[in-house]
């Protein structure tokens, strides 16, 4: 006996032997649904070509097992993981949540990294500009100035310590201010303050 001989002495599926959200297809042969309790024979059917499951029993759930015949032995290949692709359009978005894509987020983090880079060279460069000034000018002061120059210079040397966390909330700012930088929304799911390592 061939195997279409075999797949079509099953017996046919009733409407009753459809379980939940699964149903008859429409404009289908009814000749070509059966039921089929030989898991081994349909294996073999859907590896030939000759038939799609359409429903199966998980566990110990108490339904008909039953496939679509294809005469021209043209089925459809069964897809791996079907189930939880078919799930997927319900699941909402991660963007749905506000979250980034990591696309997303690499495009934020390049820009960041670029954007520091330039707003440290700016910052540092006028702050060592300002100590090498004071420097030079503190050697000739006396009295009153020389106090406030003084202090000028420790203020100085007091920004280039805490410039880092100046650098980051420039950064920050100057992202935000680009409007054509979509990415730019993400930031408020990192924090400004630099990390220390003290």
């Amino acid at each position: 006996m061939s195997l279409w001989e075999k797949a079509m002495a099953l017996p046919l599926a009733q409407e009753s032997d459809f379980y939940g959200s699964h149903r008859r297809p429409h404009g289908v042969d009814s000749q070509h649904l059966r039921v089929i309790k030989d898991t081994a024979l349909r294996s073999r059917l859907i590896m030939a070509g000759m038939a799609e499951g359409l429903q199966s029993p998980k566990g110990p759930q108490k339904i008909a097992s039953i496939v679509r015949l294809y005469a021209d032995f043209n089925a459809p290949a069964p897809v791996r993981g079907a189930r939880t692709a078919a799930r997927r359009p319900n699941e909402p978005s991660r963007s749905a949540y506000g979250l980034p894509t990591v696309e997303e987020l690499n495009r934020l983090l390049s820009r960041i990294t670029t954007v520091e880079r330039t707003v440290s060279s700016e910052l540092q460069g006028q702050i060592n500009s300002d100590i090498s000034r004071l420097k030079g000018q503190i050697a000739n002061l006396e009295g009153d100035e020389f106090e406030r120059t003084f202090r000028e210079l420790e203020s100085a040397v007091r920004a280039r310590r805490e410039v880092s966390g100046q650098v980051r909330e420039e950064t920050f700012k100057r992202i935000e201010a680009d409007s054509a930088f979509e990415p730019r929304k993400y930031l408020r799911l990192l924090s400004r303050e630099p990390h220390s390592d003290e």
